[in-house]
């Protein structure tokens, strides 16, 4: 039985949210209902009616050959679910439940909502990242109370992540908050199985044969609609389930958006497209949710039109509009298990295939070594990998010595200072990116020409600061390269480093 959170009736009921005064009511509703509805679906149900009810709903049963047509699918079935609701909220004696105050129209507009979401959707984060989907096949959809109430949360900021930390604790991200969602699950159980739908669908979809199970209590997918990447988690490896979710618009952003968002100037931007026409190996390191993928992404786009490029990757998040592209994936989920696939196969295979230019999403083990070795051999190199800004001194050492235990990790790689040399002369600019502490808002915070290790004193990698974010002072010049400038000249980009 799933348990009923909140009130167990309307008789104290007090509008928590200032967003809507029907919320709360509309919970209250809904918790009695969502377990009428769920015993009318037990197949074991001997009454006509429920057989009808599972007969229009077939839940579980929808078969499309894209994930359009799937909700379009289950568009139609809510209709069937919405009209049932109706039928319940109307006759409530009938249907033995008992509520201190009757619905009002408004009420079974947001409980037919909520409840259509929960046996037909994704539950209560439904909203939260199926909007553009709804919108296709919902003409209605813009009116509906959810839709408003988050739109009212919002405003015109895009939502970035959904993480439910249990049935009751659901949050979102978006561009400069982490934000509370007030719509709850039912239960766990109702959790799980919204999870066990999202991965069904998804194995239905794409052929893949991901587990979720006690046995396999950590799953990693794909959702059907494309730009949302899920990850989950169940007993015995938590307590309780856990979603997260992370959203990537079907447009990714160019160099001109993220300026535009305050990531960086127009000086760092004219010099990020001056790098990238002359095919530089740039890394850019930073901590999750920084905005390392965000910008590697649009890197990607100021590349020389001329040359295939590639993008190497676990799962799809790179949307770069670039066009000659191939897209390589380390890991395979069409198989009975998820199979890790060597970077080793995919650097040989880039290559073969004639790459100039090759994207590493992430760097997180060895790979960063076959990644920096193959940037010898092509025309431009762009990488990613974690790294926590722990204090201001020697903050390319704390950067490059993080990218130096990565690379360590390779069978091949050689060992000592004499990886550091490599290091040194394969990375040619360093970008440290981070979200503010202060505002949530994500910048470059410093921008680094690297070049060499100094084995004296102390052992440390030499690199020019050419940008730096300052606070109060905003982002500014630090030093005029020359030598950069000469570089750039050589590769065909007339770039003058210019003051204010």
């Amino acid at each position: 039985m799933y348990k009923i959170p909140l009130f167990p009736d309307l008789q104290d009921f007090k509008p928590r949210f200032e967003n809507s005064n029907y919320l709360d009511r509309a919970l209250v509703f809904r918790a009695q209902i969502f377990q009428l509805i769920e015993s009318y679906l037990n197949p074991a149900n001997p009454l006509k009616e429920a057989q009808d009810l599972q007969k229009s709903l077939q839940i579980g049963q929808e078969e499309a050959s894209n994930p359009l047509e799937i909700f379009k699918s289950k568009f139609q079935k809510s209709l069937a679910l919405e009209n049932f609701i109706d039928k319940i909220l109307d006759n409530l004696d009938f249907y033995k439940l008992n509520f201190s105050s009757p619905p009002s129209l408004q009420d079974k507009n947001w409980v037919k909502q909520i409840l259509v979401y929960d046996f037909l959707f994704y539950g209560p984060v439904t909203v939260l990242f199926l909007e553009p989907i709804l919108e296709l096949i919902d003409s209605e959809f813009t009116q509906k109370p959810l839709t408003n109430l988050l739109r009212s949360m919002i405003a015109s900021k895009r939502i970035l992540e959904i993480r439910v930390n249990s049935f009751e604790d659901v949050f979102f991200e978006t561009s400069c908050q982490i934000q509370t969602w007030p719509v709850p699950f039912i239960s766990d159980a109702h959790l799980k199985v919204v999870i066990e739908r999202m991965i069904s669908e998804t194995n239905t979809l794409t052929n893949a044969s991901i587990k979720l199970n006690s046995a396999v209590p950590i799953a990693d997918f794909e959702h059907i609609c494309s730009y949302v990447r899920g990850s989950a988690i169940v007993p015995p490896a938590t307590e309780n389930p856990v979603l997260t979710l992370r959203i990537h618009p079907e447009d990714s952003y160019n160099l001109l958006d993220l300026k535009q968002f305050g990531m960086f100037d127009q000086a760092i931007y004219d010099f990020l497209k001056a790098v990238q026409k002359a095919g530089m190996t740039v890394a850019i390191a930073g901590t999750m949710g920084s905005g390392k993928t965000t910008l590697l992404s649009a890197l990607a786009e100021e590349w020389p039109a001329e040359g295939r490029k590639a993008t190497i990757e676990d799962t799809p998040e790179l949307k770069p509009k670039i066009h000659d592209l191939i897209k390589l994936r380390t890991i395979d989920y069409q198989r009975s298990e998820i199979n890790n696939i060597d970077v080793t196969r995919l650097t040989k295979a880039c290559k073969r295939h004639s790459v100039r230019y090759v994207v590493l999403s992430e760097a997180r083990d060895g790979s960063a070594w076959e990644i920096l070795q193959l940037s010898q051999a092509i025309l431009g190199c762009l990488m990613t990998f974690h790294y926590t800004l722990r204090s201001d001194r020697y903050l390319v050492d704390q950067a490059l010595n993080t990218l130096t235990a990565l690379c360590k990790q390779h069978p091949t790689a050689p060992q000592g200072t004499d990886l550091k040399h490599l290091i040194a002369d394969m990375v040619q600019i360093l970008i440290l990116v981070e979200q503010s502490p202060l505002d949530n808002i994500r910048r470059l915070k410093k921008i680094y020409f690297v070049n060499g290790f100094d084995e004296l004193n102390g052992g440390h990698f030499k690199a020019i600061e050419l940008f730096s974010y300052e606070g109060l002072e905003g982002f500014k010049l630090v030093n005029i390269c020359t030598e950069l400038e000469e570089y750039l000249q050589l590769k065909g980009v007339g770039y003058k480093f210019i003051y204010g």
